[in-house]
């Protein structure tokens, strides 16, 4: 069975030959996210390690801010390891010249676009997302998004205008995303409902991305297996797709950990975790047409 991972974070940690942008230290000094991550580094050879420590084959490499909008380090990590790296990239979605850079991205091993401000109802009503869209449908590419609730209808309306697009809900789209230290709510899938409904749309995907970070248990996480056969059930086992967040739950559980407790996972049957864990997105990112130039 491949295992992909649908998010993996890498970083050099701030250094006169990879600055930080000098907003990241501004925006987040008092945030969970800003103590994690600072003087750390998780370097994409460190990640090829851990990956390969607990059976993960390829993973997919999205920023976490500290470079800004840019790409580069991630495009290096796929270069450097085509076989086991993909790219989800961020992109200045208001520049001017946004078609030509989508389009030289997904040359650079980008399969897909993470869109971070598209849960902003005001952005949406006035267009703001119009022209990115508008390249990554002509590409027949992916887009991740992380939903707040209760969902906008405008951000509804807008990815079913988009049909050509491949969806990717970040997070099981509960709209709870790693590091959740202390403000987990008591009931972290009281949004389910709205994201089940969301499988009418049948481009849209679901991640499972730091799953186990809403789990109150240890390994196998036994608290979170009815959200995710639900999940399941509604979207059926060719729209969702396993992925950890590593690293922004390592705080929480291990590698491991996050990486073997689908497996346990009661009603899963192994052709649909065969599916989950990999096959889905291999197709649904189409990761042998994004080979790193």
């Amino acid at each position: 069975m491949e295992i992909i991972d649908a998010q993996v974070h890498t970083w050099m940690s701030d250094r006169p030959r990879r600055p930080w942008v000098a907003s990241y230290r501004a925006q987040h000094r008092n945030t969970i996210a800003y103590l994690m991550h600072a003087g750390q580094t998780n370097s994409n050879e460190m990640a090829v390690s851990e990956m390969a420590e607990v059976g993960v084959d390829r993973a997919v490499l999205t920023p976490i801010g500290v470079y800004g909008n840019s790409n580069s380090y991630e495009f290096e990590g796929a270069a450097k390891y085509p076989s086991r790296f993909r790219v989800l990239g961020w992109i200045d979605h208001l520049a001017d010249d946004v078609e030509e850079r989508l389009a030289a991205d997904f040359g650079r091993g980008m399969a897909g676009v993470r869109l971070a401000q598209f849960r902003d109802r005001e952005r949406l009503e006035r267009g703001e997302f119009d022209r990115v869209l508008a390249g990554c449908e002509k590409q027949s590419a992916v887009v991740s998004i992380m939903v707040f609730h209760p969902l906008p209808d405008i951000m509804i309306e807008t990815i079913r205008r988009y049909e050509g697009i491949n969806w990717v809900l970040g997070h099981l789209g509960v709209g709870v995303a790693p590091p959740v230290l202390g403000v987990l709510p008591d009931d972290p899938f009281e949004n389910l409902p709205a994201v089940l409904d969301l499988a009418r749309l049948p481009n849209v995907h679901l991640a499972l991305t730091g799953a186990p970070s809403l789990s109150r248990e240890a390994f196998p996480f036994r608290d979170i297996w009815t959200g995710i056969n639900r999940i399941v059930e509604s979207y059926g086992p060719d729209r969702v797709m396993w992925g950890t967040d590593y690293t922004r739950c390592s705080a929480l559980h291990s590698y491991w950990d996050g990486t073997h407790y689908l497996a346990e996972v009661d009603g899963l049957a192994r052709e649909d975790l065969t599916k989950i864990y990999g096959a889905n997105l291999r197709r649904i990112y189409r990761w042998d047409e994004h080979v790193p130039n």
